[in-house]
This record gives C-alpha cells, structure tokens and sequence, in this order.
C-alpha cells in the first residue's frame, strides 16, 4: 500500500515540472567574435544573442554594451548561449551589407529603433525577440536582463505548445498552435497562420482571425464609412467574439467609441460610457483602461435646458433626445418651449417635444419647425393636466448632416 501511494506523489509531481519553464544551465555566457567561431564553439542550447550597438554614430552605445555585458545579472540572463557582439552602421552600403552577413552569418538580421539592444536567437538560429534597451533603462541591467530571462521562459513555453500540436489534429491542434502564437514579448514561430489554417480549414478555433486582425488597419477603415451605424454592428459583433484577445477588444471599443464621438448624439451617451466601462475593465492599466475614464468626461455630453443646443448634442438622426433640467414645469398648466436660433451655418430643424413624469408621457406637441436667420413654427405647446413631479422633456430633430447649430431653449408658463 505505502509503495502504491508512493508512485501515486511521484506520478501527480512529474506534470508541474514538465510544464514549468526549464531552468537555466549553470554553463557561463560564452562570447565569439562571429556566427561561424560560435559554431566551432558549440551549438548552445539557450541560443545566440547579438548585441547591437551603433557603430560610430552614436559614441555611448558601444561603451554601454560593454558595461552591460559585464554585469552578474547580464551573464546569468545570457548564461548557455553565445553572444556576438555587432556594430550597426550609420548608412547601408555594399561592403556593410557582406560584412555583416561574414559576421551573422545564418542568423538574420534586424535593425532597432533604439540602441543598444539585444536580440535572441534560439539553437537553430531563428530570431525569437528583441530586447531593446531605452535611455531610461540604460543604467538598469537588471531590468533588460529580467526581460531576456522572460522572453526565454516565453519561448520553452511556445515550444511545449508546437511539440504538444505535433501529437493532435484538427481544432485540438489549432488551439495548440495558437497559444503558440500568443506571447506578447516573444515572436511567432514562422509559418504558423498557414499551420493553423491547415489543421482548421473554418477557423473554429478563431486564431486565425486574431493572429490576422490589424487593428489599426481596422481603425482606419471604419473611419472613412459612409454608414456608421452599420460599422457599428460590425465592430460590435466582433467585440462580442471572444476569439480576439483583450487588447484587442479595448481596440474594438476604441473604435466604437470613436463612431459615436464622431457621429452620434446624446441619444448614444448610455451605449459610449457602457464601451468606456468594459474598455477599462479590460485592463484598467493600460492606456486604453486609463483613457476611458477621462474620454468619459470630455466626450459625453449631455443636452441640457440651460445650456441649449450645439453639435455635440444634436443628434443625427430623428431619435428622441432628452432635454435634461432642472425645468421649470410643475403645476398643471400650458407651457410654451420657444428654440431660438443663436449662431452656425445650419438651422435647427425640430420635429416636435414630449413630457414625460418619471416614464409616463403626460404631453406632447408634434410638428415641423425651424429656427434659424428666420423662424417657422419654432414654439411648442405643452398642456399639463396635472402636477408633475418628475418632469422629464425629450426633444425630436431632423438634422442629418447638417449639425453645425447653436441656439437656446427657453419654456415659459402661460396659464
């Protein structure tokens, strides 16, 4: 019995090891001047590093590589791998270009945006990550090797998922090479859409649209619609599909809430601050998670009796919008509601005005008006038979395109 229950802890350890990343080999950072001295050296099992300096056009690049590399923590990070060390030229050229490949060798290149930095090969010499090294992080070693250690852990996972994909088919083997596919801080493996597309021809899996989707291509072409309603749809149905990664959902949302900034109207201010709130629930510290909040506060805006109208309340469509108060309608009673005209290009064309107590509409006066340079029938009627205890006014327009209007609302008792 205690021999049984013995294999039975050894057997429940083994799968918690197997799955966590492997640790690092006690083997030193090996240093060769190119890729083919690294071969005579050995094949490391953590890989190659090529740490990048700018060659002569930047005067501190060279000497901070230097430094880093002699750091404890850098040499751990970089431990069972060879580093070749390589200064990036100012220009391109012919003798530059066969230089670097004399030094690289298979392993191929890549420039940076900023340098130092250092870039991670694995043991067959596919580019895997870059760990770039910002001026604000130039006197912190421990910071950029904190990186390179977790790109590494990123990629014996990634490898554990293409070995895993390798024994399933189907959409068991596309989830797998999808979760391949995902690390943030580290590269795809090569191929792996197509690798994905074979094993789940119709995309059951739904990697194949995340790993496809160019948000800010996206973006872009749902700003030049012509039916922003219908976008709307669209960017809300793929919102609602949890193939997308949560990044790109606030993406999504960014985009929604960029429509209705755009082109709604005060009629939308419920459905933008519901975008705004799941936006930051998302990630609350991202930048999008930050934003929402303050989009919140610039962007919504309310249609109120005291301020009156101006384009960012005029809706674009015949919606009803409300005509938030305080407003001075109580006692039973007629009351008059006067639109006047104040600046813009555009009039304002009103199709009519409700009251409602609470939610229960106690009056209305629906007709065509307009005021502008010049009124027609710019005045509503209002007669309430009792006291109102919840006055709520909801104002319909007809203004399409044309929204650049400003004017006032006045409501006055007559009897």
């Amino acid at each position: 019995m205690k021999k049984t229950l013995l294999t039975v802890l050894l057997a429940a350890t083994v799968v918690p090891f197997a799955l966590a990343a492997p640790k690092k080999s006690s083997s030193k950072m090996l240093e060769a001047d190119s890729y083919a001295e690294a071969q005579k050296k050995a094949i490391p099992e953590d890989g190659y590093v090529v740490a990048l300096y700018a060659d002569g056009w930047d005067k501190f690049s060279k000497k901070l590589v230097d430094s880093m590399l002699k750091d404890s923590s850098m040499k751990a990070a970089l431990s069972n791998s060879v580093v070749i060390r390589y200064g990036a030229p100012n220009l391109a050229s012919e003798a530059g270009n066969k230089a670097r490949a004399d030094k690289l060798g298979l392993l191929k290149w890549t420039g940076a945006y900023t340098y130092p930095a250092f870039v991670l090969y694995d043991k067959e010499g596919r580019q895997y990550a870059t760990v770039l090294v910002p001026y604000s992080d130039r006197d912190n070693p421990e910071k950029i090797a904190e990186q390179i250690n977790s790109a590494r852990e990123s990629l014996a996972k990634q490898n554990e998922y293409l070995e895993k994909a390798k024994t399933l088919s189907g959409v068991e083997k596309a989830e797998a090479l999808g979760k391949s596919a995902i690390f943030e801080n580290i590269n795809r493996p090569d191929n792996i859409v197509r690798m994905i597309k074979d094993a789940d021809p119709q995309d059951k899996s739904g990697y194949v649209r995340r790993l496809e989707f160019n948000m800010h291509g996206y973006a872009e072409g749902t700003a030049k619609t012509e039916d922003w309603r219908q976008t709307l749809k669209e960017v809300e149905a793929k919102i609602a599909d949890k193939a997308y990664s949560d990044a790109q959902r606030q993406g999504l949302y960014c985009t929604a809430v960029g429509l209705l900034h755009r082109h709604g109207s005060t009629a939308d201010n419920k459905k933008m601050k519901s975008y705004l709130s799941e936006m930051k629930k998302l990630d609350p510290n991202s930048i999008q998670g930050v934003s929402a909040e303050h989009a919140a506060l610039l962007w919504i805006s309310n249609f109120t009796l005291a301020d009156g109208w101006s384009p960012a309340v005029l809706p674009q469509d015949t919606t009803p919008v409300e005509i938030s108060g305080p407003l001075p309608i109580a006692e039973a009673g007629t009351y008059e509601v006067t639109f006047t005209y104040t600046s813009g290009p555009h009039k304002l064309n009103i199709k009519g005005v409700q009251l409602y107590d609470g939610d229960k509409k106690v009056a209305e006066d629906m007709h065509s008006g307009s005021t502008g340079i010049k009124h027609s029938n710019n005045v509503y009627t209002l007669t309430v038979p009792s006291k109102v205890k919840k006055p709520r006014l909801m104002g319909s327009f007809d203004m399409k395109n044309e929204r650049n209007s400003y004017g006032n609302i006045t409501i006055i008792k007559k009897k």
